[in-house]
This record gives C-alpha cells, sequence and structure tokens, in this order.
C-alpha cells in the first residue's frame, strides 16, 4: 500500500510538471484508468520523474527498490517480509535508506557515529517482521515528506520551444 501512495503522489508531482494540457497528461500518467499508458506504471513514471528532474538516481533506485519489494507481495500468495524475495529487497532498501542518511547527516554536519543506532537495524531485518515494517515506514515517510514539500515547488514545463511557426531551418521537407 505504501508503494501505490507513493506511486500516486509522484504521478501528482508528473501531472504538476508536464505542459497544462490536463487530457493528454490524464491519459499519458493513467490517471484515466486506462490500463494502456506510456507512464502509466509505478516504473514508468519513476524513470518520467528522473527524466523531467524532479527525482535524483538516488530517489529513483529508492523508488525502484520500494516497488520491487510490493512486487514481491502482490504477485506471492504465501509471503512474509522475512521471506527470501522481500528480504533481497528490503536488504537493497536498507543500504540505499543509509546511503540517504549518511548524506543527509554529512550536510547538517552531525557526527557519522550518531547513526550507529540505525545501522543496528541491519541485521535483525533477517529475523524481525518488526524491524521490516520499520524500516519500510521509515524510508516511505522520508518520501512522503518529501513529496509533500515537493508540491508546492514544482514547475510546469508549458513553455513551446517557438511561438507561431517554426523557422524554416527546423521544419521537416514536404
Amino acid at each position: 500500500v505504501s508503494a501505490a501512495v507513493l506511486d500516486l503522489a509522484l504521478a501528482e508531482l508528473l501531472t504538476l510538471r508536464l505542459a497544462d494540457i490536463p487530457k493528454e497528461v490524464e491519459e499519458f500518467l493513467g490517471l484515466d484508468s486506462n490500463g494502456r499508458a506510456a507512464a502509466g506504471s509505478f516504473g514508468a513514471r519513476i524513470q518520467l520523474g528522473l527524466l523531467v528532474g524532479l527525482l535524483t538516481s538516488e530517489d529513483a533506485a529508492m523508488l525502484r527498490a520500494m516497488k520491487g519489494l510490493r512486487n514481491e507481495f502482490a504477485h506471492r500468495v504465501r509471503v512474509s517480509f522475512t521471506s527470501p524475495g522481500p528480504l533481497k529487497a528490503l536488504e537493497k532498501i536498507f543500504l540505499l535508506w543509509m546511503a540517504h542518511q549518511e548524506r543527509t547527516a554529512e550536510a547538517r554536519g552531525v557526527p557519522p557515529a550518531a547513526l550507529d543506532a540505525m545501522r543496528e537495524l541491519r541485521p535483525l531485518l533477517a529475523t524481525s517482521e518488526d524491524a521490516c515494517q520499520g524500516l519500510l515506514l521509515a524510508a516511505f515517510s522520508t518520501y512522503q515528506a518529501m513529496f509533500h514539500r515537493m508540491h508546492g515547488r514544482v514547475t510546469r514545463l508549458d513553455r513551446p520551444l517557438f511561438q507561431g511557426s517554426r523557422p524554416a531551418s527546423d521544419r521537416q521537407p514536404a
């Protein structure tokens, strides 16, 4: 469910970034419930978010890992956080999460030792559903808050490159 919430939040940010042609944006992002939309999947939206400058490559990697975890649960009948597939996805989320925390701590002048307690979470992932859920909740909360903060700062890409007719050098031959 958390991945679906982030998927929709990203879709909303993309609607704010793309040209102001609501029907086209809705069809392109699959917000009209058409399963054939070019950017109708979470993976396509992550890639588009990266390409239009809403996401960094680190953000895209984290969202892809969360998408992978969602898929592990969506396509299996008997699965838990400590099953091999989800555990592999959670390990990736943990590594990306720690890298994010280390970058944030460094930018704020926080000593690296302050993150030691977070590092203790890693061995617990293999045995504790609570540790897995806590990690997922921490990563989800961070991205939900980030998307919320971005909402008012996203600028639209709606200026045509050329006003009126294009220069002759730019026209296609008939």
